[in-house]
């Protein structure tokens, strides 16, 4: 956090050239402000000792780079973020003395970096108030990274989400998402962030875009909270089950509606958003296609399901990254063993069978799902089996999670030693030779 805000404050871009300190106003919005291969943009600004300033600069397919100056012109800052063209540049600053300062933005000088182009941007200055609840808030979050089970960024999102209401303009809003949620991250959030590149730009598109979702699915995601013993059970039968057993936290933050849930090195991350949707959720603004079926809405146990989908994730933590240096690489095989054997393992964890859409067209259908994918297990694009629910028509998304299942499922039956046939299945790394092991190929033959 301490280099983004470096970052950041190099980032910010002020103003015409040219344009006195006197002029410049914070908390307003600056748009359409031109950087090119010959001219830098330039603007001096007035900094209060002791306070806390924000500025947030938005690239608009020009790459640039942040300077803060003194006022004798010599560099105390530099930066350009690794986001490319597009996207954020962020900067915090406290000053120690009341002084002009020199910010200014210079077009990257990088091989197809256009020559002209424009940002926008938006200088906060923090009241003594907001700063003390940014303080309040870091210390609370030492706190709250100490648990195993993170829940702090279900408040801080609605906290944001709140704060929309009274946003006099988009940079209000911006800044709002920036402060109150990507700011106060706990460290689960702060690896979500890193592994979907999620940016209060996207948060407050996405909410323009849904709003009637949101507001109906807030009340779903604080039974969040109801499943924390939940969790813990899983924790404690997985280590009962598998040896090697290595611990991890799982974080539930809210996001822009388009990861359910992933892994990072020390975490289980779920958006929790998209895993908590109960049969009051209003669909109404997607599209028909993400629409589900309103017959078959029913009213959901939320803490029930988010034990099943920790489970599943929590499955992923576990397994290996790496194939044996003499497997064949066999790319949809091996994804689709990674799915549905998290499915698979996740259900003994839990004790119960999750017996969906996909299943029920699978069961109908297994031997001819079986040739087809057969005879296309070993290309590198999985994309017809796996994540393709904007694709796929005529059949249910995802049946390599169903594939990988029943390989699993076969695996474990016909060993012995199931506790061994557990951590087989959990640290695959061969998928040809785990195929051919479970014998699952010669029971769709016969």
């Amino acid at each position: 956090m301490e280099k983004l805000c470096i970052l950041l404050l190099l980032c910010m871009p002020l103003f015409t050239t040219g344009q006195n300190a006197s002029k410049f106003a914070f908390n307003r919005e600056y748009t359409k402000v031109k950087v090119s291969k010959l001219n830098d943009f330039k603007q001096s600004i007035e900094l209060e000792k002791g306070y806390l300033y924000q500025l947030y600069a938005m690239q608009n397919g020009q790459d640039v780079v942040l300077v803060l100056s003194d006022s004798n012109g010599r560099t105390i800052l530099e930066m350009d973020s690794p986001n490319g063209k597009f996207g954020p540049e962020i900067l915090e600053y406290t000053p120690i003395e009341s002084k002009t300062f020199g910010l200014s933005i210079k077009r990257f000088e990088e091989k197809g970096n256009p020559a002209d182009g424009e940002v926008s941007f938006y200088v906060k200055k923090f009241t003594k108030a907001e700063m003390l609840v940014r303080e309040q808030r870091k210390k609370e979050l030492k706190i709250e990274n100490q648990k195993n089970i993170l829940t702090a960024d279900i408040d801080h999102f609605w906290e944001a989400f709140d704060q929309l209401k009274t946003a006099k303009n988009h940079y209000d809003s911006l800044t709002a998402f920036q402060n109150l949620y990507i700011d106060c991250a706990t460290s689960g959030l702060v690896d979500f962030i890193k592994a979907r590149n999620f940016t209060a730009e996207e948060y407050v598109g996405i909410l323009r875009k849904y709003p009637k979702y949101y507001n109906s699915v807030r009340p779903y995601t604080y039974e969040v909270k109801q499943a924390e013993p939940l969790i813990q059970e899983i924790f404690d039968k997985l280590k009962s089950l598998y040896t090697n057993f290595v611990p991890f936290k799982v974080c539930f933050a809210i996001g822009p509606n388009r990861t359910g849930g992933t892994i990072s090195d020390r975490f289980v991350l779920i958006g929790t958003e998209m895993t908590t949707t109960g049969d009051s959720v209003d669909f109404s603004e997607f599209n028909a296609a993400y629409q589900p079926d309103p017959t078959k809405l029913r009213k959901v146990n939320i803490p029930q399901r988010i034990k099943g989908i920790v489970a599943h994730e929590c499955i992923h933590t576990q397994q290996k990254n790496q194939l044996d240096s003499n497997a064949v690489v066999c790319t949809q095989l091996y994804r689709s063993l990674r799915e549905g054997s998290a499915n698979f393992i996740g259900e003994l964890v839990t004790g119960t069978t999750n017996y969906s859409d996909v299943n029920r067209y699978g069961d109908a259908h297994e031997s001819d799902l079986w040739r087809e994918f057969k005879s296309s297990m070993c290309h590198f694009n999985s994309d017809d089996w796996l994540y393709n629910a904007d694709r796929v028509k005529d059949r249910p998304a995802d049946l390599g999670y169903y594939v990988g299942y029943k390989i699993t499922q076969a695996y474990y039956n016909n060993a012995k030693d199931k506790k061994q046939a557990i951590a087989d299945i959990i640290e695959i790394d061969d998928p040809l030779t785990f195929l051919q092991k479970s014998g699952y190929d010669k029971q769709q033959k016969n």
